[in-house]
């Protein structure tokens, strides 16, 4: 493990501690610009993984979603304090607390903490993924028929919903768990595809490399390589991949 990952990971646990507390006290609620919630709890958690990466890395770079940030040349921190804050502002214990570190433009480690349930999901590059230390994959489903299906946000709501109700509609299962925490199910083995219409680059850049290095696949809901600026994601086990992206492609 790498002084950045482990850095990462302490990082994640000691934040986790200032936003389980609001969790259990949740602070008053404002509505950002982008129409999304926002606590004091996010804030303040952004703030000590700012302050624990500086201590170790004193010209660290970051990209948050509470304090903004730029792309630049060499590394940059990518963080979301409080992935799932609709979750967390409801008393629904699926939020995460996400970094990652973008390196010239590609994501070499990840980290996803869920404190409620005690899942911390890792990865770096060429070294596989992790949750609480032990080496996961993705699962071996074949057939979507079989599979089961996590998404985040309302179906009806993606722009081709039609072809969305086709593709749970053939699964075995598919649920709405959101956010964070359908990413852990996939990079596990868990379910078999999740997918999202709506994403920032916080949103999913631990979970780029995390499901790679567990074996499955990341692309847009095109079917188009990931990037930086994307802005739709799906993650599958990869034997699943380009079935889900006809799908959600066909002409109607």
């Amino acid at each position: 493990m790498s002084n950045e990952l482990k850095i990462a990971i302490e990082a994640a646990k000691k934040a986790s501690e200032r936003a389980l507390y609001y969790f259990n006290n949740v602070p008053p609620v404002t509505i950002k610009p982008d129409n999304t919630p926002v606590t004091k709890a996010d804030k303040e958690t952004e703030v000590i993984i700012r302050e624990h990466i500086t201590n170790e890395f004193p010209n660290a770079s970051f990209v948050g979603e509470e304090f903004g940030g730029n792309l630049t040349k060499g590394d940059v921190w990518i963080i979301d304090p409080i992935d799932g804050t609709k979750n967390f502002i409801r008393g629904i214990p699926l939020w995460a607390i996400l970094i990652a570190l973008l390196r010239d433009g590609e994501i070499i480690l990840g980290v996803s903490y869920v404190p409620t349930v005690n899942e911390l999901l890792y990865a770096e590059k060429g070294t596989g993924a992790f949750l609480n230390g032990k080496k996961i994959n993705v699962s071996k489903i074949k057939n979507i028929e079989d599979s089961t299906i996590t998404h985040t946000g309302n179906p009806y709501r993606f722009s081709n919903p039609e072809n969305v109700g086709n593709l749970l509609n053939k699964s075995a299962h598919a649920r709405g768990f959101g956010d964070a925490y359908s990413y852990h199910l996939v990079a596990t083995g868990r379910a078999d595809i999740n997918f999202e219409p709506e994403v920032n680059l916080w949103d999913v850049a631990p979970f780029k490399i995390i499901i790679e290095e567990a074996g499955g696949k990341i692309t847009t809901l095109s079917g188009n390589p990931w990037n930086v600026n994307i802005k739709d994601f799906v993650a599958t086990n990869g034997l699943l991949h380009d079935e889900v992206i006809e799908i959600l492609n066909k002409k109607n």
